[in-house]
């Protein structure tokens, strides 16, 4: 299960649905994590008003003492957590790349190498099999240098 902090930026990059998020308190409840709204969270049914789960989510985090981020930082975390999976061989340069657009705000030189170095995706289907292997390694360099960078905080 992962930690409040990185539940709460993947709730906000959109890759938690909010009828998950009782389950996820449930999860957090398990782990040892605990507070009154943490504990309501969980008792909830998915099926319940969106509105109603997401600022109990809201409540949640901060009793944690967690500040959901907002889009951009959102973007810049799953931006380092897809660098790392890549670096772990979890990604392909491939499949990150599908994952990756050319509008996310970078702030740091490594985002935006890594965004550069994927931006050159679309062209694949016209490169020769060392360039696309060019490509996968560029790619590869970028996501390693990105990894070894602190991920971003909520302001």
């Amino acid at each position: 299960m992962d930690q409040p902090a990185t539940l709460a930026w993947k709730y906000a990059a959109s890759l938690i649905r909010v009828e998950d998020l009782p389950m996820v308190a449930a999860h957090l409840l398990a782990a040892g994590h605990d507070s009154p709204s943490l504990r309501d969270l969980a008792g909830r049914s998915r099926h319940e008003h969106p509105a109603d789960i997401r600022e109990l989510f809201g409540h949640t985090m901060e009793e944690l003492g967690i500040q959901i981020p907002d889009d951009e930082t959102a973007e810049r975390c799953l931006l380092h957590h897809m660098a790392t999976r890549l670096s772990a061989g979890v990604l392909s340069p491939m499949d990150a790349a599908a994952r990756v657009w050319q509008g996310i705000e970078t702030v740091t030189d490594p985002e935006r190498t890594l965004v550069a170095a994927v931006g050159l995706e679309y062209q694949l289907d016209f490169m020769s099999r060392e360039e696309v292997r060019a490509w996968e390694n560029a790619v590869r360099r970028a996501a390693k240098t990105l990894s070894a960078t602190a991920f971003p905080r909520a302001q």
